[in-house]
């Protein structure tokens, strides 16, 4: 496929386009993590839909999971219609379901609402980076590009803290009414100033690759959960679906290998920073995106702190990841990508180890500061790692290019909570059981569901003991579940050192 020339930009209309194409990537991303802060609330069976621990990880894994299968429809439809006609498509479908998802009335009906969000970002994140690029001239696209990873990265970030505000002023559905003004400011700002990006030859949509990713990514992650859900590992209703999973996603990329239009181009594998780049960026977004679902639990079950404290704690990394994206491109030029990449990897998988001393008594302040160091962190591993996967690019495979990078940071997003949620609930579920004794088995099972339930079933039953026992055994379960994405970081330095290059990569 190519590309016609792409409309020159004045630079005060630059600027809007740059900023329609971030505010549209920040909601996208926000909404991977909004979720978060109102599981205690969603579990709760009067102020909202008494949802269990595996529903809660679907609510939230339906959107990511959705996100990351049709990424790739969404790269092959911006390269094929345009990016301007993408985002617009994306963000309409995005609206409407943010609409049904804040009304929902049962835990189903919120995870079908969450998929279906899932297809409106799956169009607008590779739309917005070839947006981002092809709207800049030359020069200008390493800003640009960093800036868009800013809006990613920040999005995921301060997802907790606008789900928090809200929260405490609102019901559980204003975290998704929020994005129907967003997205219609988007809306907007794209008749008004986002110039049309056309394409010479029209790449065909692949169809079969988008049913084997999405049954594929569907299958794994229900499995991952299943196992969660106290089924064990070898039970057939785990087993069955992690193996179709994994058979369907061999079948996806063999598929794709032989495709002369794909969608999830896996011969960009065979350029060595552009695989590097993409993986790196899965394990980034694993450590993150798995790390804010228990720390939601831990800072208001554990800590006690309200949704709007436990964002304006977890705020703090925001700023880090913002200040880190910005100043990665100028220690890129002194160092070196590889260099940058590694120490910021480094110091997260640090952050990570912090949960191993975090207990009931752990200061807010020292929580905060953590979340602080680990955003810069991760701001100084994501623009380098995007960077150097898009380098290899030409511009008239932006938009496929983006949904692969997009696509691989949604899958580490959507294993991140699966495999997090089902360390976290197998452990806590194990650390809870001998302090179950004399309950019902109604209400052993309900303390089992999660330490919200837990915590409830003690007040009614009057057994301060078995608040305790569940404080206790959610505490090291997170340690659990946080030292295994630290052990897990290790492989991203590994990459980073094999696959990112010198000093004048």
């Amino acid at each position: 496929m190519t590309v016609s020339a792409d409309p020159v930009v004045r630079p005060r209309i630059w600027a809007a386009v740059l900023g329609v194409a971030v505010l549209a990537q920040t909601v996208a991303a926000m909404d991977s993590s909004v979720l978060n802060l109102a599981v205690k609330t969603l579990a709760d069976p009067v102020a909202g839909l008494g949802a269990g621990v595996g529903e809660l990880a679907w609510a939230i894994s339906a959107y990511t999971v959705v996100y990351a299968a049709a990424m790739f429809a969404g790269g092959a439809l911006a390269d094929r219609f345009g990016p301007r006609w993408a985002l617009g498509a994306g963000l309409a479908v995005f609206m409407v379901t943010s609409a049904l998802a804040a009304f929902s009335v049962t835990p189903l009906e919120l995870v079908l609402c969450r998929g279906g969000m899932g297809v409106g970002a799956a169009l607008i994140t590779p739309a917005t980076l070839s947006v981002a690029l092809r709207a800049s001239e030359p020069a200008r696209r390493p800003k640009a590009v960093a800036i868009w990873a800013s809006a990613s990265a920040v999005g995921i970030a301060i997802g907790p803290i606008v789900g928090g505000l809200l929260l405490s002023r609102l019901w559980w559905g204003s975290v998704f009414l929020l994005n129907v003004p967003v997205t219609a400011i988007c809306l907007v700002g794209l008749a008004l100033w986002v110039p049309r990006l056309h394409v010479d030859q029209q790449r065909p949509l692949d169809w079969p690759g988008l049913a084997l990713s999405f049954g594929g990514l569907l299958g794994l992650v229900y499995g991952v959960i299943q196992i969660g859900g106290d089924v064990g590992w070898d039970s057939p209703s785990a087993l069955v679906p992690l193996v179709a999973g994994v058979v369907l996603l061999a079948a996806f990329a063999v598929q794709q290998s032989r495709s002369r239009a794909p969608s999830f181009d896996v011969r960009l594998f065979l350029r060595r920073r552009f695989a590097g780049g993409g993986l790196v960026l899965t394990v980034a977004f694993f450590g993150i995106t798995g790390q804010l679902f228990y720390a939601s639990f831990y800072l208001q079950d554990v800590l006690g702190l309200s949704p709007f404290g436990a964002g304006l704690a977890i705020a703090p990394t925001a700023v880090g990841i913002l200040a880190g994206n910005l100043l990665a491109p100028a220690l890129v030029r002194r160092f070196s990508v590889r260099a940058v990449a590694s120490a910021g990897m480094i110091v997260a998988i640090g952050t990570l180890t912090c949960y191993l001393v975090f207990d009931a008594r752990t200061p807010v302040v020292l929580f905060g500061l953590m979340m602080l160091v680990q955003g810069f962190a991760m701001g100084t591993v994501v623009v380098p790692a995007t960077s150097a996967a898009m380098d290899d690019l030409p511009a008239d495979r932006s938009g496929a290019g983006s949904a692969v990078t997009s696509g691989l940071r949604q899958f580490g997003g959507t294993l991140g909570t699966a495999v997090g949620s089902t360390i976290l609930s197998a452990w806590y579920r194990s650390g809870l059981r001998p302090a179950l004794s004399g309950l019902s088995d109604d209400q052993a099972r309900q303390a089992l569901g999660s330490t919200q339930a837990a915590l409830a079933v003690a007040r009614a039953a009057g057994r301060p003991d078995l608040a305790e026992a569940a404080t206790s055994a959610f505490v090291h379960a997170m340690r659990i579940t946080a030292g295994a994405s630290a052990v897990l970081g290790l492989s991203g330095l590994v990459l980073i050192a094999v696959c990112l290059g010198g000093r004048t990569d």
